[in-house]
């Protein structure tokens, strides 16, 4: 219940100094002067008092100030040396009784300030707000200035709380400022160095060293008052610097070895690291090991461990853990005994290394790694070298490196061959062999998570027909309703054929670049029924130079006024730039997301040649538009923005107006997972920005920005 010191001071001592004559506020109407208020008093508007001081010829207050109320009744009396406040002062109620009293040294409120409720409705309140129910006095106690603690009594003199139940008795020997801290059930005293705390009876709980820039030092305490925990903590919160833990006898260690009852090591930002030693309950070392130093995110760029494709893995192991990398080692060593396809050398490896866990405390740190959704490497890492469960730390590993990278595969491999009977394991192996383009492997994976989750196997079996379908469909094939609002309109395309040509030679370039990065990743005969197909033909010349540049716009408005359908669609005047980025990056890409990057140029290719009269995939030699032009492109309009709120309100908007949804795919769109909804997304942001580009003819490219994000 501690105030702050501007409310409790001014609560204490309302007093201001300020120039209080009638002319310092002209527009103040001074009330008539009681009788009761000396002739040398002058009216203070600011604080609605008559004030009787003494001043030299300088106005600097010395002696005996004293505050009278509008009707004359005594406010208050105080002293003023060298016009600052010093000495006792006291408040008073209209009747004359004591309201408040106190003291200030030099300017600055010190000691004991008491406040008494008053019988009277015309008393002056013990504070303005939060006076607990029963009391009688309030007591403020403030060390030159700086408020302390407060403290709140009935009539009969016994300490109160908030709720008017009365305070527990000070245990003794408790410091005397020491307060009762309703929301912790126990005591507290504050300061700006250190912060203590006790529990009702007395008994240390808490203790908080305050350091540099938010630091501090957390000293736990167990029942009976022996240190149990000391660590350091950064502002942030996390574990920093030494390490001090002991075991109450009543609570069963984390570890194996149950004789374990304390452990020493250090953290550096919440990373354990280092030498730790295990000991029993009387002081002697159990076990010593060697953590090592942190592992920062972004160091997996430089580990071994992580990017190597193959070696000695056993030998390397040795030599990380030698160069005090116990992180990495340990990976190394798992990745040997996958090549190996010899488990206990990792136990082995491993029990040389971390200190086991108790089983439940292992598969409880395990499960809760296998359903987190904000792993990272780093903590993935500090859970392994810390007793985790092996098998899901390396299959939780495996889950956030990249899909396409050896070692992903090479740890989910490791995670099987520690616990082969972990049918979820597959699934993430499942999930790693869709990211290689291993079809048939995920789906033999799929009938394996069959036996523990019938969903989580059909999720994969559909996941795998949506993403690995043929290149076969085409836009002759789509029936399209009558629209009476697009009666007798025609769309025509705006482009010549040297544009048209050039765009599907875009298109083709692009599908070209993916085709060749699929085929490095996946060179087995299951791609064929899934790779983006040989379109050498559309390039005669060989490959279109791809543009990325940014291109300055008229900023004037359409000189014939009848707009396009950029601008229609757009819904706002022409930009003053536009970026084309018509180029592709497939480094690194994994096969799901190139075959998503492919799927949409497929389908912005095949409606552009459907759209200027062709009845396949080809370079025309002549055009013609489609009379079904306006009502297809009307339909990725709608459908691109229904997909849009679907994944930026969850349909939300879309419901609230009554615009249906439609299936992709054979899927309602509501019903896609939210990776599949993108990639539906993409592939009609794509032939939308085509037929917008298409029917507009200053427009000059599909993927310029002011199209695509339109």
């Amino acid at each position: 219940m501690a105030a702050s010191l501007t409310t409790a001071a001014a609560m204490a001592y309302p007093f201001r100094t300020v120039d209080a004559s009638p002319e310092s506020s002209p527009d103040a109407q001074t009330p008539n002067r009681p009788a009761a208020v000396p002739a040398v008093g002058v009216w203070n508007p600011e604080v609605g008092k008559w004030e009787v001081s003494p001043r030299d010829a300088h106005g600097v207050r010395n002696g005996e100030y004293l505050q009278y109320r509008d009707d004359g009744t005594l406010y208050s009396r105080a002293r003023f040396v060298e016009d600052r406040q010093d000495g006792p002062f006291v408040i008073y109620n209209r009747d004359g009784s004591v309201a408040r009293e106190g003291q200030y040294v030099a300017g600055q409120i010190d000691g004991t300030v008491t406040a008494y409720a008053s019988e009277s409705p015309e008393g002056e309140p013990l504070r303005k707000c939060c006076v607990p129910p029963g009391a009688a006095r309030l007591c403020e106690r403030f060390r030159a200035g700086h408020f302390l603690v407060e403290v709140f009594y009935d009539r009969e003199g016994r300490a109160i709380l908030s709720d008017g139940r009365l305070c527990p008795p000070r245990p003794e020997g408790l410091p005397e400022l020491a307060q009762f801290d309703e929301s912790r059930g126990g005591w507290t005293l504050r300061s700006l160095e250190v912060d203590r705390f006790w529990s009702e009876d007395g008994t240390p709980s808490e203790e908080i060293a305050h350091g540099r820039d938010g630091a501090r030092v957390v000293r736990r305490f167990d029942g009976t008052g022996q240190l149990q925990q000391e660590a350091g903590f950064t502002a942030d919160d996390k574990v920093d610097g030494p390490f001090w833990r002991r075991f109450a006898a009543s609570e069963p260690p984390p570890y194996a070895d149950q004789r374990i009852r304390q452990e020493r090591g250090a953290y550096d930002n919440g990373q354990p690291v280092g030498t730790w030693t295990f000991l029993d309950a009387d002081g002697q070392a159990l076990r010593v090991i060697d953590r090592g130093g942190a592992f920062r995110d972004g160091d997996e760029a430089g580990s071994p461990a992580l990017t190597d494709a193959g070696g000695d893995w056993p030998a390397r192991a040795q030599s990380l853990a030698a160069a005090g990398r116990v992180r990495e080692a340990l990976l190394a060593a798992a990745r040997g005994a996958v090549a190996l396809g010899d488990r206990a050398a990792f136990e082995r490896f491993r029990d040389a290394h971390v200190v086991a866990l108790a089983p439940e405390r292992e598969a409880q740190w395990g499960e809760a790694l296998s359903q987190a959704t904000d792993a990272t490497i780093v903590s993935v890492l500090d859970a392994l070298v810390s007793g985790a469960d092996a098998a899901a730390c390396f299959r939780a590993l495996a889950s956030v490196l990249p899909g396409i990278q050896p070692v992903s595969a090479e740890l989910v491999e490791a995670s099987l061959l520690l616990a082969p009977e972990r049918r979820m394991t597959h699934l993430t192996r499942a999930l790693l062999r869709f990211q290689r383009g291993d079809r048939a492997g995920a789906l033999a994976d799929a009938d394996v998570v069959g036996g523990e989750s019938a969903d989580a196997a059909d999720s994969l079996r559909s996941y795998a027909q949506i993403v690995f379908r043929r290149f076969d469909d085409w836009p002759g094939r789509e029936t399209f309703a009558t629209d009476p609002e697009l009666e007798g309109v025609s769309i025509e395309p705006a482009h010549d054929m040297d544009d048209v040509r050039h765009t599907i030679g875009v298109y083709a370039t692009r599908l070209d670049r993916v085709r060749g990065a699929l085929r490095a990743l996946r060179d087995e005969d299951d791609t064929s029924a899934w790779l983006p197909p040989d379109l050498s033909h559309l390039l005669p010349g060989g490959p279109i130079a791809l543009r990325h540049e940014i291109v300055e716009c008229d900023p004037e408005p359409d000189a014939n006024g009848d707009g396009d359908a950029a601008a229609v669609v757009d819904g706002a005047g022409a930009p003053e730039t536009v970026e084309i980025d018509e180029g592709l990056e497939t480094g690194g890409a994994a096969v799901p997301a190139l075959l998503a990057s492919a799927r949409a140029d497929w389908a912005a290719l095949s409606w552009l040649c459907w759209a200027i009269g062709l009845d396949g995939v080809a370079l025309p030699d002549a055009m013609s538009g489609r009379s079904e032009m306006a009502v297809a492109m009307k339909m990725f309009v709608q459908r691109t923005w229904r997909l849009k709120d679907r994944l930026t309100s969850g349909s939300l908007v879309a419901r609230s107006q009554g615009v249906p949804g439609f299936e992709w795919q054979g899927v309602d769109i509501d019903a896609l997972p939210r990776h599949l909804a993108e990639m539906a997304a993409a592939e009609y942001i794509a032939v939308r920005s085509m037929f917008i580009w298409l029917a507009s003819s200053d427009s000059l490219s599909p993927f310029q920005d002011d199209i695509r994000d339109a």
